[in-house]
């Protein structure tokens, strides 16, 4: 803090001691003064993301925008409306089942939320068609004709 004339203006955040003294000198006074930082307070918050298309497994993290940029306290919760669809930490989305859900980011200075609607599909399983080639003759036995890199055999008789 500064003084002039009287006059207290604060500078930054932290204590002061503000003194005056008469014009002999022999008799004074003081003032402790407290300056506290300025606060800004949260007006909003937005997400990057306001919907998500993701396969089982798979894994999206949504960034957080708290406005004003000097927003003092920028502090967010995150929430899925359902952890059995997808479940989000710190802003990571991980999906665990075919459904949907909403995430949530909640600002601790104002409750102010933004969301993400995630829609998970189940995980495609491909097959591929059997190369083998398995004879049965009616004289032979099963297994004659097996091509060993594209059939299973475990070595015993059929």
């Amino acid at each position: 803090a500064t003084v002039e004339n009287g006059k207290v203006t604060a500078v930054k955040a932290g204590t002061a001691t503000i003194t005056v003294t008469t014009e002999d000198g022999n008799k004074t006074a003081t003032c402790k003064v407290t300056v506290k930082a300025k606060t800004y307070p949260v007006e909003s918050v937005t997400l990057d993301k306001t919907s998500a298309d993701l396969t089982e497994g798979e894994e999206v993290t949504l960034t957080a925008t708290v406005n004003p940029s000097n927003a003092t306290n920028k502090n967010v919760t995150w929430s899925s409306s359902d952890n059995a669809v997808a479940t989000v930490a710190g802003g990571k989305v991980t999906a665990v089942k075919a459904g949907t859900a909403t995430i949530t980011v909640t600002t601790e200075d104002g409750n102010k939320t933004a969301t993400c609607k995630v829609t998970v599909t189940g995980k495609n399983i491909s097959t591929e068609e059997d190369k083998g080639d398995l004879n049965y003759g009616s004289e032979g036995s099963a297994g004659d004709n097996i091509d060993e890199e594209n059939d299973i055999y475990d070595g015993g008789s059929f």
